[in-house]
């Protein structure tokens, strides 16, 4: 175990069996990107953690890369076949030791403050359950059109959601995001939050139903749990670039039904007026997507169905997380 600095000192020092935070880092052919991420996490000034690289059978060479780091605190796991992106995040987690789990995607960057900055806020109180932070956007292509316009519409989503203080009551947080119709991620993408492992034992790991809305059901469930904070500055780069599992889903149009799926999800938090209009969007997306689509939405909205005709009780849609 790596010793401690000062900072960690100052925290209370690690966790007597093991790390205090997992840097769960899920990869599918992310070769151009990892080595920087994993440095990211490695030059974190808290070094009571492992990194975990959780590789979803890269047709690249991200394991080999992935593997020449040498450090004890990195590990990599590889999966023999392709599980989908919800379910190789989750199985990230699974493999993790640490009692807080840090997101960070295979193309972003984490700041060197940023796991011992979330860190401090997580330990102030049981009650919080996550927290995230402002982040930079890097843009691979800053003269795209696409890309220009999502700095515009996604560069400072945080600010939709009224005043933010170090700790926020996390239902109402869920609320501004329910009265936006649960359209935009205003929390942010998986490398701007950290959660604690309590969190994901209570609720569950990620749903593996959805393509696009995947972080933004977790953060929501978790927000009406427990409390969460928030710190200011930018702690974490998300690179926009058009190879992102984002921009893929989006130009494939696998999503259309997520939102049907994310408030499966939430089950009755949700609200009747949101259940009935994203009912009504799914059709929309069904009937405008064009005949090129519908075969695959058939088979999805089929798939969806079925799952509500089997479901009685209980929560099936998300994997439990051992304690």
């Amino acid at each position: 175990m790596a010793d401690m600095t000062e900072a960690e000192k100052s925290r209370g020092g690690p966790a007597l069996d093991g790390p205090a935070v997992s840097v769960c880092i899920p990869t599918f052919n992310g070769a151009p990107w990892i080595r920087e991420a994993i440095e990211s996490a490695l030059s974190q000034d808290f070094s009571n953690l492992e990194v975990v690289v959780c590789d979803d059978a890269s047709s690249d060479d991200t394991v080999e890369l992935a593997g020449q780091f040498r450090d004890e605190r990195i590990r990599v796991v590889a999966n023999r076949d392709r599980v989908g992106m919800a379910r190789n995040w989750n199985r990230s987690v699974l493999a993790s030791k640490g009692a807080y789990i840090k997101f960070l995607m295979q193309d972003d960057r984490l700041a060197p403050g940023c796991v011992g900055r979330m860190l401090e806020v997580l330990r102030e109180s049981p009650a919080i359950g996550m927290v995230f932070c402002s982040r930079e956007l890097a843009l691979d292509e800053p003269d795209d059109p696409a890309s220009m316009l999502f700095a515009r519409r996604f560069g400072q989503l945080h600010s939709r959601l009224g005043p933010l203080a170090r700790v926020n009551d996390g239902r109402t947080l869920f609320a501004a995001m329910q009265r936006d119709r649960f359209r935009d991620n205003m929390i942010g993408e998986p490398t701007a939050v950290m959660v604690t492992r309590e969190a994901l034992v209570k609720l569950g790991l990620f749903n593996v139903q959805l393509h696009q809305l995947t972080d933004l059901e977790m953060w929501l469930r978790i927000a009406c749990s427990y409390r969460v904070g928030f710190i200011a500055e930018s702690l974490a780069t998300f690179r926009v670039h058009g190879r992102s599992a984002s921009s893929l889903n989006e130009r494939s149009g696998s999503g259309w039904l997520d939102r049907v799926w994310l408030i499966e999800g939430l089950r009755t938090r949700a609200g009747v007026r949101v259940w009935l209009l994203t009912y009504a969007n799914a059709g929309k997306r069904l009937v405008t997507d064009g005949p090129r689509a519908m075969p695959s939405h058939l088979r999805e909205l089929g798939h969806y169905l079925r799952f509500r005709l089997r479901r009685h009780s209980g929560d099936a849609l998300h994997e439990p997380l051992p304690r």
